[in-house]
């Protein structure tokens, strides 16, 4: 029995190169899942890793932040909320919610955030003189 000489070389996550023999019989369809299967984790795995964290003073004050998505996560501290931002043309940050802010968000918020039906915003006020909070809101 002849065994597949078919290989193929990941160069990033845009191409991928086959180099097939004629001469050995395979699954072109597995070969192509395989493939797929080798895209896609690159690309989660390249997504998982693109963006910085930042705390909420990074931002810069009467600013308005094109929220790209949202999503609940679990940390030691409990539950909070994570936004998706874009601070530029070319960078993109994850921005973890103060607790208060994430209390008040509900995952039905959280899929009408991601559904983009509306675009939504992130405005940034800066700092509360008297409390100390930040001040942030969600706008259209």
């Amino acid at each position: 029995m002849l065994r597949s000489t078919a290989s193929y070389l990941l160069l990033d996550t845009d191409a991928i190169v086959l180099f097939v023999s004629d001469t050995a019989p395979f699954c072109h369809a597995r070969l192509l899942d395989d493939v797929n299967r080798v895209m896609e984790l690159a690309k989660r795995f390249q997504e998982s890793t693109a963006y910085a964290s930042v705390n909420v003073n990074y931002l810069e004050p009467h600013k308005l932040y094109p929220i790209i998505k949202a999503k609940r996560i679990s940390t030691k501290y409990g539950t909070i909320v994570v936004l998706t931002l874009r601070i530029s043309e070319t960078s993109i940050v994850q921005l973890f919610l103060p607790k208060r802010y994430s209390e008040v968000i509900s995952d039905a918020d959280i899929d009408s955030i991601n559904s983009k039906v509306v675009a939504l915003h992130l405005p940034y006020e800066g700092v509360c003189e008297n409390s100390k909070f930040y001040l942030l809101a969600i706008a259209s």
